[in-house]
């Protein structure tokens, strides 16, 4: 009776243990919206009624054991939440796009391809894979009827100034004093399943024991979450980028930095009645 129940309890052991290594994805699609607080930097209660408070993107990640590709989603028939803007008399109407990225991530060779828009110019930023130092925790949630586990790092983060001219008079808004400002550190939270043992996320993030489903960054400044899994990707389009102007990352930074300045010189960027300069200096 005894050896009888040993077998049983093995065999149940063995189905159990097979089950979950079928349940495990090793490759497909996953779909992530990304909120971005747009009133996080805008202290003027005129400029917040004129802006929505959140902005949201949708982006999808698809992969396989050795290789992803992080993109962004356009959706040509969503609505603009920025067209007319705070609803007033003068129609004001604002189309604004944050710059866009496209990632693909190379566990094998340590490599990572970033093909990168900002304005009318293009980057193609190939570099090794960027390291982080994860410290794990064992506090859980489901995302995406995932159950993920809780990892945190410290990122370095640019701080970005934006003044605001309203109807081209005298009426400015600066977000900031006129003093340069130091990147910043801040906390990086994620969330990660382990059921989809690959080492990929949104963006450049990668190095934990499943694919990373939700990245809070600054405490709700950016939240890119996860809202479906899908086994089915469009296995041809997994492939590195090769559009824009090559270079690593430090050259990027440089470039990066050169564009804040000439749009600086330049009055920036005109938008509806507003005028937008970003940057650091005076």
């Amino acid at each position: 009776m005894k050896k009888i129940q040993l077998v049983l309890g093995l065999m149940i052991a063995f189905i159990s243990i097979s089950t979950s290594a079928i349940a495990q994805m090793k490759e497909g699609k996953i779909s992530y919206e990304r909120k971005i607080n747009m009133h996080r930097n805008l202290p003027d209660p005129q400029m917040k009624s004129m802006v929505p408070e959140f902005r949201t993107d949708k982006f999808e990640l698809i992969f396989n054991e050795s290789v992803s590709l992080f993109r962004s989603v356009v959706d040509d028939e969503a609505p603009d939440p920025f067209a007319n803007a705070g609803g007033g008399g003068g129609g004001m109407r604002m189309n604004f796009r944050m710059p866009t990225a496209n990632t693909f991530t190379d566990v094998s060779k340590q490599m990572q391809y970033e093909e990168r828009a900002f304005f009318e110019k293009e980057f193609l930023i190939i570099d090794s894979l960027k390291q982080y130092k994860w410290k794990l925790s064992e506090e859980t949630k489901t995302i995406a009827k995932q159950l993920c586990k809780k990892a945190t790092t410290m990122i370095t983060a640019p701080q970005m100034r934006m003044r605001v001219s309203i109807g081209g008079g005298g009426n400015n808004t600066d977000t900031a004093a006129n003093t340069p400002r130091a990147p910043k550190e801040t906390e990086l939270v994620v969330w990660y399943a382990e059921n989809i043992p690959v080492s990929f996320g949104p963006d450049n993030y990668s190095g934990l024991p499943g694919v990373i489903m939700e990245i809070d960054q600054d405490n709700g400044a950016t939240v890119t979450t996860a809202v479906e899994v899908s086994a089915k990707y469009p296995k041809k389009e997994l492939v590195a980028p090769t559009k824009g102007d090559k270079m690593n990352r430090a050259q990027f930074q440089e470039n990066m930095q050169k564009l804040m300045q000439e749009m600086q010189r330049g009055g920036g960027i005109r938008m509806g009645g507003m005028n937008i300069r970003v940057g650091g200096g005076n």
